[in-house]
């Protein structure tokens, strides 16, 4: 059937930002033919490819493999080609689609096509059209033949004739142009789909990934479900040392953790590891993707997620690693783990001077095949076969030397050396060098001892039953096989006697701190890549300097920021919770005994206390109190028992609906600092406001604290508690206290920095109450062999002095926001 249309594919290879786009390979397909598949699923009486002179050959060929006709015309003046094209082309109205998107909505370009025509049979002029509101890169355009051949004729404009669509658009007032808001099951104006950057092409293959390829094309909802993931959003480089000298054992880590994961290993061109493209080449035999090795690494534009594999990060590494969203880091020692978000130390280390989020070796891929009936025999009878292995590279030349030494100290025994570069120096007979043995560590068992340096090679030999011996190649090395009780060989210039005696004198099998466990450093990961990075909730921005960590542990991470002195959650693993009915009654039962209703109270209790409080600093009598946060009352029925007028606000629907049907005062579902208070309770601003263990589970407080400031009438007070990161349970035992920290506790307030950060916000702090009293928690009782009675002078005392220092786990803070601070 004739539609009087033509598809028209604007291609040209000679792009600046990124260079032959259009061929690049997307899976098993070039970008430009997923494009062609798009574009084929719109009918249409002809598909041509309009491209250059220079690009024809090649396009051509592509053009042909996916029955699309391709037309050369000017490289520059890309309108004329299109009119040029035009001109022998029987048709009424173009699709015009561009090489470098290869995620259309073909369903919205049917869609755009149809309301194109239909304008026009209503006797409507339409000579353009196209949906506003589609990803960057899913639209089409839509005009007449005829429009543009007109268009072409009355412009000169540069941009006009580079560009097509502004021949049409940019001239209103000759032509009728229509940007059509698209339907809502297209309107996704924040995505990203065109490929214009090396960054936008490794996006396009994050999508092609997670989807997997088809012989359609993808749908709709499948290109929006895939812009939605994060793996797609944040994609996870590794990014392995590959830099001669520091062996090769941590781009095995990050090839192997990459197998069968969507994850990217970076491999700069620059590389100096000269086994590295061999070490790629055998991962690629056994399921490693050509795709998944990169080598360069995405901008700004593309915010990735950088597990670090290297050693010691350099400042060049980490100044090329700053665009990215976070920095996992493996084993890392250098100056910059301060930056890196989450730490996680797989191999045991020594004396190392910060805290790691997770030490676990189980991540280390310990051999399948072990020693049977393995009898720990050091006897020369017994020794036949002996490994020497210095990470392939052998950057200090260890290897020969040594094989040729214990060669001559077991003369029966195979000395076999592992060397990646080729061996110009005299060997013994019983020495054979050899290249670097794939997976070795499931060859280890063969080997009655392994001569090693310090790393992942020595304990898997420990792990598969071997005797090891250690060469330190650096004086942590040294220090590391000491701490361990692994036999060390003080220098390579030992003799052969030297090494029979050192062998019979020495323990060579001794027992590491190795969890047997193994587990999938993959699948961790791929887990810890999902966390969220938390910025400083009152600066709120990124800083060129890390904020100082204050505590690590296996889920979460709290820095305190340089800027305004705050202490928050910089990282968390954690899903955010949901304030439902539950929080306030399964959840908040199993950490009290009882639920928050049948609390209700005794929290009531504390609110009357708070009460005094504030009227002490302004008498609260018929002044309108706004509590957020407000739960199901119970400081609202104090408010309301002192004549003041209760306000509350609450995410929670089920909280809201008691305040208002069963305490009968106004309260709305809202979530702050959202709420418009003017529409929900007439008014535009309180005397009170106050926040009960809420201000610590906003992530972003900037936002709060103006809201609260706006909505705080002058010299009007403002009330808080919250858990004290200046408490006995923070000063006795910081990791504790931030390992116990609710995982929804944002901020942790002290109450030595409180005032600096909220005289930003046009608050004074003129009263501050340490409470949460805990005399067992100090550690001259905690720690006490007898149990101290609550009645006894010691308990006592230490209460008093609790009490005197403001060393309470809680604390509140009542402020008066000061006159000529309207925020």
């Amino acid at each position: 059937m004739k539609t009087n249309r033509v598809v028209i594919i604007q291609c040209r290879l000679s792009s600046t930002r990124f260079p032959q786009k259009a061929i690049k390979q997307l899976g098993s397909k070039t970008v430009l033919e997923w494009v062609l598949n798009s574009m084929k699923k719109v009918p249409a009486d002809r598909y041509f490819v309009a491209t250059d002179e220079n690009s024809f050959s090649v396009i051509n060929e592509i053009c042909k493999k996916n029955d699309f006709e391709c037309f050369s015309g000017s490289l520059e003046d890309v309108l004329k080609r299109f009119c040029d094209l035009l001109q022998i082309v029987d048709a009424e109205t173009v699709i015009r689609a561009t090489a470098d998107n290869p995620f259309l909505f073909y369903e919205a370009a049917i869609d755009s096509v149809e309301e194109f025509e239909r304008r026009n049979k209503k006797n409507k002029i339409c000579d353009y059209l196209t949906y506003q509101g589609l990803p960057h890169g899913s639209g089409v355009e839509i005009f007449s033949k005829d429009s543009l051949l007109k268009a072409a004729s009355q412009t000169s404009d540069p941009y006009d004739h580079e560009h097509v669509g502004p021949a049409l658009y940019n001239h209103k007032e000759n032509f009728k142009c229509e940007f059509v808001p698209a339907p809502k099951k297209y309107n996704f104006p924040d995505l990203r789909t065109t490929i214009d950057t090396y960054s936008d092409f490794l996006r396009a293959n994050s999508i092609v990934e997670f989807l997997g390829e088809k012989q359609e094309p993808y749908t709709t909802e499948e290109i929006i479900q895939a812009c939605n993931i994060k793996q797609v959003q944040n994609p996870v480089i590794f990014a392995p040392s590959i830099t001669k000298g520091h062996g090769t054992g941590h781009l095995h880590r990050c090839l192997n953790a990459a197998l069968n994961k969507p994850f990217y290993v970076y491999i700069p061109q620059d590389k100096t590891l000269e086994e590295a493209d061999q070490i790629i080449s055998e991962y690629k035999n056994i399921g490693l993707k050509e795709s998944q090795i990169v080598s360069q690494l995405p901008d700004e534009s593309y915010p990735s997620i950088i597990v670090a594999d290297t050693f010691k990060m350099t400042k060049t590494q980490y100044n090329m690693f700053s665009n990215c969203k976070t920095i996992i880091s493996i084993d890392e020692g250098s100056e910059y783990s301060d930056f890196c978000e989450y730490l996680l130390d797989v191999i045991p280390s020594y004396e190392i001077n910060r805290k790691s989020n997770l030490t676990d070796s189980s991540f280390i891929q310990l051999p399948n095949n072990k020693k049977e009936n393995n009898n720990h025999s050091q006897t020369e009878e017994d020794i036949k076969k002996i490994l020497i292995c210095f990470g392939g590279e052998d950057p200090k030349g260890f290897t020969i030397p040594l094989a040729n030494v214990f060669a001559l100290a077991f003369p029966v025994a195979k000395i076999v050396a592992i060397m990646s570069n080729e061996n110009n120096q005299q060997i013994e007979k019983n020495v054979n060098v050899v290249k670097p043995i794939l997976n070795l560590k499931e060859h280890l068992y063969e080997y009655d001892i392994v001569v090693t340096h310090y790393g992942l090679t020595a304990f898997e030999a420990i792990y598969a039953g071997c005797g090891v011996i250690l060469l330190p190649t650096t004086k942590l090395h040294k220090n590391l096989a000491e701490k361990y009780k692994i036999p060390l060989l003080q220098n390579e210039n030992i003799t052969a006697e030297e090494i029979k005696q050192f062998v019979k004198s020495n323990n060579l099998f001794p027992s590491l701190p190795i969890n047997s466990n193994s587990n999938s450093l993959g699948d961790f990961i791929q887990k810890i890549s999902e966390g969220q990075k938390l910025l400083c909730p009152i600066c709120t921005q990124n800083s060129n300097k890390a904020d100082k960590i204050i505590a690590r542990n296996n889920t979460r991470t709290y820095r305190r920021c340089e800027t305004c002195g705050m202490t928050y959650m910089s990282f968390s693993l954690e899903d955010d919770k949901s304030y439902e009915k539950s929080y306030f009654f399964e959840d908040y039962k199993k950490q009290y005994g009882k639920t928050y209703q049948e609390d209700f109270e005794s929290i009531k209790k504390q609110g009357l206390r708070r009460i005094e409080n504030i009227n002490s600093i302004s008498k609260i009598q018929n002044k309108n109190v706004f509590d957020i946060g407000c739960a199901y009352g119970p400081f609202l029925s104090a408010a309301a028992d002192y004549k003041a007028v209760p306000f509350g606000t609450d995410i929670s629907e089920d909280a809201v609906k008691y305040v208002r049907n069963e305490l009968n005062y106004p309260a709305c579902t809202a979530a702050f600092p959202e709420i418009n208070i003017s529409e929900q309770f007439g008014l535009f601003q309180f005397d009170i406001v106050t926040m009960w263990y809420v201000i610590e589970h906003f992530k972003n407080l900037d936002s709060v604290l103006k809201k609260i400031n706006s909505i705080l009438k002058k010299d009007g007070v403002f009330a808080f508690s919250t858990p004290s990161g200046e408490g006995i349970s923070a000063k006795s035992n910081k990791d504790n206290f931030y390992q116990n920290s609710p995982t929804d506790h944002y901020s942790i307030w002290e109450p030595s920095k409180a005032n600096s950060i909220l005289e930003k916000y046009g608050f004074e702090v003129v009263k501050v109450v340490s409470t949460g009293h805990h005399p067992e928690r100090f550690p001259c009782i905690k720690n006490s062999v007898k149990e101290i009675s609550k009645k006894s002078l010691k308990w006592k005392s230490v209460e008093k002095y609790s009490k005197l220092f403001n060393l309470g786990d809680t604390v509140e803070f009542y402020c008066v926001k000061k006159r000529n601070c309207e925020n």
